[in-house]
């Protein structure tokens, strides 16, 4: 579904007339930004490839990027190098010197922004943002109103309860495994 398609859905969930969109359009664009924020940050946590540059120090920057955590780095030649997030939260301190590492990252996604804008997780998942603007829609309303945001942000949870983040399950260390599980 596009962004388009989702806050047409919402309106519908709404009872309110389609052709109405126009008058929710900022207020629905900034809860679909919300709910997705929140599915992709807690729920899905894209990961993809940066490449970062370890200055003569072995400090590498994240700031300016979409990086939200570093999983895995490696040198040139596809070497593990160890790293370590500094105190700033903005920076990597690596074992390589002057060079050029890949780092794999937990990423920001980008936002929708336009109409034509598809959210990057499972299509299945889509309708959810539907149900987070209609919570969101609804929870500055009476008592009654608010109940009914309930029901939307379960389903919201629940749709999101069935996502599987990127690399789930996925093995990304040997280190210890023999000491770990006493196999020889």
């Amino acid at each position: 579904m596009t962004l388009a398609q989702i806050m047409t859905l919402a309106l519908r969930q709404l009872d309110e007339d389609p052709e109405d969109l126009s008058e929710y359009d900022d207020l629905f664009r900034a809860y679909a930004a919300e709910g997705y924020a929140i599915a992709m940050r807690e729920y899905v946590k894209p990961r993809a490839y940066r490449s970062l540059y370890a200055d003569e120090r072995g400090i590498a920057c994240l700031e300016g990027q979409d990086i939200r955590r570093v999983i895995a780095a490696e040198d040139g030649e596809g070497r593990s190098v160890h790293f370590a997030l500094l105190p700033d939260g903005r920076h990597i301190r690596v074992n390589a010197r002057d060079a050029e590492i890949t780092a794999l990252c937990e990423i920001d996604a980008p936002p929708l922004t336009d109409d034509t804008d598809e959210p990057r997780m499972s299509e299945q998942a889509h309708a959810a943002l539907a149900d987070y603007i209609c919570y969101r829609h609804l929870s500055n309303g009476n008592l009654a109103k608010q109940s009914r945001a309930q029901f939307y942000y379960r389903s919201f949870l629940e749709q999101m309860g069935r996502l599987r983040a990127q690399g789930f399950g996925s093995v990304t260390s040997f280190s210890g495994l023999y000491e770990a599980t006493g196999l020889r």
